[in-house]
């Protein structure tokens, strides 16, 4: 049981689930605050120029670079699944570029890692294009 009497894997669903409603509204340090200060955040591998953002300071920059790529950008849980202390979260990507205005609608997963550490921290998230190879790095199938 977590300190505040839920079990873990409700209290994991739920800081994944809101931290996409706090992204959907800019609230970005909303999710900055539910981070683990040794953060790891992996982009896609099919992203050109993908990297990692380690720490509180390159994810915070991360984050708030979509803004400035995207006229409009929403994250859109589909489906939320637990493997023990990883969430995959299966979501939609409903964006418009800012420079091109070109539409984009795309189902992706993040793969989360959670710790104790003052409520549950996100550690680490991975960004998968391919859904299945996200269930797969977690145990999972869909």
């Amino acid at each position: 049981m977590s300190p505040t009497g839920e079990m873990p894997w409700r209290e994991n669903v739920e800081t994944v689930r809101q931290g996409y409603e706090a992204f959907n509204r800019g609230d970005i340090e909303w999710m900055i605050a539910r981070l683990d200060p040794e953060i790891v955040w992996e982009d896609a591998a099919e992203v050109p120029g993908s990297c990692s953002h380690g720490g509180i300071r390159e994810v915070r920059a991360y984050l708030e670079s979509f803004a400035q790529q995207w006229e409009e950008i929403r994250f859109e849980p589909e489906g939320i699944l637990v493997a023990g202390e990883q969430v995959v979260a299966l979501v939609r990507m409903v964006a418009r570029g800012r420079a091109s205005g070109a539409p984009v609608d795309a189902r992706l997963a993040h793969l989360y890692d959670l710790r104790e550490g003052g409520g549950m921290r996100v550690f680490r998230v991975r960004t998968f294009f391919d859904r299945q190879r996200a269930l797969e790095a977690a145990g999972l199938r869909e």
